[in-house]
C-alpha cells in the first residue's frame, strides 16, 4: 500500500522539530530519507496531474472533433432534405414508400410558414412581447400582416416540409 502525500508531509512536518543534530547542525538520516521520500511523492503526484491534464485535453480535442462530425452531418442532412425537396417539386412527386416499407417520403407544397424578421428592424411595442427589452413577437407580426397591415422588416415567408419516417 502506498502513503498518500497528506500523510508523508503531517510525518514530515513533524520531523521538522528534532531533524538536525543539535551538535552538529547537520539534518539527520531519518529526516533526509523523509525529504527524500516526500520529493518523490511530490514528483509522483506531479507526473500524474500532468497526466490527468493531458487526458482532460485530449477529451476536450475528441469532444470538439465529434462535435464538428455532428455539426458537418446535421448541415449534410439539411442540405440533402433541401436538395431531395426541391427536386420532388420539380417532379411534382409528393409521396413516396421505400419498396421495402421502412420508410416513406412525403412533400408537403408551402405548408409551413414562419416570420422572417431583418436584422436590426425595429417593430412597435404592440408587435412585441413583454419582456426588457421588447422583442418582436412573430405571432403578432403574422396576426397583423395577415390582417393586411404593412409591417417593415418582417414578412410572411413559405417553406415546403419534407417528412421522413
Amino acid at each position: 500500500m502506498t502513503t498518500s502525500l497528506y500523510v508523508i508531509t503531517q510525518d514530515f512536518r513533524a520531523m521538522l522539530d528534532s531533524a538536525f543534530d543539535p551538535e552538529t547542525g547537520e539534518a539527520l538520516p531519518a529526516f533526509e530519507e523523509q525529504r527524500a521520500l516526500i520529493g518523490n511523492k511530490i514528483q509522483q503526484v506531479a507526473a500524474y496531474v500532468l497526466n490527468v491534464e493531458l487526458d482532460a485535453a485530449a477529451a476536450k480535442t475528441a469532444m470538439k472533433r465529434i462535435a464538428d462530425i455532428a455539426e458537418a452531418n446535421e448541415r449534410k442532412a439539411d442540405h440533402l432534405r433541401r436538395y431531395l425537396a426541391d427536386n420532388m417539386k420539380a417532379s411534382g412527386i409528393t409521396e413516396i414508400k421505400a419498396d421495402d416499407r421502412s420508410f416513406s417520403v412525403k412533400l408537403y407544397p408551402d405548408r409551413d410558414e414562419s416570420v422572417e424578421i431583418e436584422e436590426g428592424a425595429i417593430f412597435p411595442p404592440q408587435l412585441c412581447t413583454e419582456p426588457k427589452p421588447p422583442l418582436p413577437s412573430k405571432s403578432r407580426i403574422k396576426a397583423a400582416i395577415l390582417a393586411g397591415e404593412p409591417v417593415a422588416g418582417a414578412r410572411i415567408v413559405r417553406k415546403d416540409r419534407l417528412q421522413i419516417k
